[in-house]
């Protein structure tokens, strides 16, 4: 991901300076002298390039900047080191700084080592096996290219976490939680996260010819904003809470109350596929608020969430089928593995719910699903300032309170209060890639004065709308 030209160039100008980038052998280095900062953050996958922009943009010196992935894709961990360019706290201008962010487990990493003061995690360890990645630069300008690949990981405590939405909500039974008291920790939320529900093609042509967005002989999809499908709030709830069947032709409660047998001849026989994330994924916690009204209900009235399964085959025929996915990128391989099914019938139709950072078509690809509208309200961060949309939660970055054995010290603290008062500010925001800007707003909290004084960047990537801060069974309402 790139930041604006006038900060690449100024990286590239920086380069050639005296400072040289902090490679894999100076980090040792600093390591055995004990000059370097090393900062171990965790959990909320979908807040790793806003980590690491930030670093790239207001802390590090960019001569001194480097990227660190533990394999080609970076799935699991990244890592990013830097020489500071700013005072943070007791630590001088050209502090060396490592700092690790793990993302394999998601948003419950963020959460529940850092209320068992004692569980450690696995995390990225940049030392000497570090290899040199194909195509990787030192310094870096790019922070989703590697210059560094990393296998190695060590046994540690986390310093900080990241979850998508308030830690006591990833302690619910439905998320993966045993009901752990996180008041332990020092909480607050810091941005908004947008999410979306995302097709597989097949699905979505379908999708456009029931609903007069293409012509019937259309064979592929029309990209335009215009012809973009909508699928009823009420037709994923059902289907997440195991109330629409797919394949029963006596019921009918599938797909063919969207999509009519004069588009899909077939259509009271076509499977329901769901791609899903495993409890404990943030992103599954928002959607199980969102539509299960799961936990909020209460257990007398809230709805039962369908339990997904690690072991489904997706088909195009037969009943609804949940595969539980252990990232966003598995998610996104699993619309893909539906567009790519194909028999007599047409193919197989899929959903799934992702972070709307995600673009299926990325550098150039194509993964095979889209993004829908949800009851006509279109998933964009312009749609949800204007309030039409409002499938967005209040994420949350959280480190154990000063009276807990594994509290950060003085010093780690004051970076850890950076990141937290700045990541999610529109000032930030603005300056990321496009991608990362669609899945993301600033909290109406982070700007002063009425709003409509405020000028139109600002406006532009800040929220007009909130739920109740560190409450995401709240409702949302304008508040700005």
């Amino acid at each position: 991901m790139k930041l604006r030209n006038s900060l690449i160039a100024l990286a590239c100008l920086a380069s050639f300076g005296a400072a040289n980038a902090l490679t894999p052998a100076e980090i040792v280095t600093a390591r055995g002298d004990g000059s370097l900062k090393e900062i171990r953050l965790t959990g909320a996958s979908a807040l790793r390039l806003l980590v690491g922009a930030y670093i790239q943009a207001d802390l590090a010196d960019p001569a001194t900047f480097d990227v660190f992935f533990d394999s080609a894709t970076g799935a699991n961990h990244r890592a990013y080191s830097f020489k500071t360019k700013v005072v943070i706290g007791s630590w001088p201008v050209g502090t060396p700084v490592l700092i690790t962010k793990r993302d394999a487990g998601g948003s419950a990493q963020g959460v529940t080592p850092l209320v068992n003061a004692d569980a450690t995690q696995t995390h990225m360890l940049v030392n000497a096996s570090c290899t040199t990645a194909a195509g990787g630069v030192s310094p870096a300008t790019d922070i989703q290219k590697a210059g560094f690949i990393c296998g190695a990981t060590t046994p540690a405590l986390a310093h900080a976490g990241f979850s998508d939405v308030e830690p006591a909500l990833l302690q619910a039974i439905v998320n993966g939680g045993s009901g752990l008291d996180t008041s332990i920790l020092d909480a607050a939320g810091f941005v908004q996260n947008i999410f979306a529900v995302g097709v597989n093609k097949k699905l979505y042509l379908a999708l456009q010819k029931a609903q007069g967005l293409v012509a019937p002989s259309a064979t592929v999809i029309d990209e335009s904003a215009a012809a973009q499908p909508s699928i009823p709030k009420s037709f994923i709830s059902g289907a997440l809470t195991g109330q629409l069947l797919g394949s029963s032709t006596a019921s009918k409660k599938g797909w063919n109350l969207l999509i009519p047998a004069t588009v899909d001849s077939n259509i009271n026989n076509k499977r329901i596929n769901v791609c899903r994330r495993t409890p404990g994924s943030g992103t599954q916690a928002a959607s199980n608020v969102y539509f299960a009204n799961n936990p909020c209900g209460g257990n007398a009235n809230q709805y039962p969430v369908t339990a997904g399964t690690t072991s489904a085959t997706l088909a195009v025929l037969g009943s609804l089928t949940t595969l539980q996915n252990g990232s966003t990128q598995n998610v996104e391989n699993c619309l893909g593995t539906v567009e790519a099914l194909a028999d007599s019938t047409g193919g197989g139709y899929a959903f799934g719910v992702l972070g709307r950072e995600n673009n299926p078509l990325a550098n150039g690809g194509d993964k095979g699903y889209r993004y829908v509208k949800l009851s006509g309200a279109t998933p964009t961060r312009a749609g949800l300032i204007a309030g039409e949309y409002d499938f967005a939660v209040e994420a949350s970055m959280q480190w154990p309170k000063a009276e807990a054995t594994n509290a950060p010290s003085a010093e780690v603290l004051a970076l850890l209060t950076n990141l937290r008062s700045n990541l999610g500010k529109a000032s930030i925001l603005q300056g990321l890639d496009a991608d990362l800007q669609n899945g993301l707003a600033a909290l109406p909290s982070t700007v002063t004065g009425a709003w409509s004084d405020l000028d139109a960047t600002t406006k532009s990537f800040t929220s007009h709308t909130n739920r109740i801060s560190a409450n995401s069974c709240s409702f949302v309402r304008m508040t700005k």
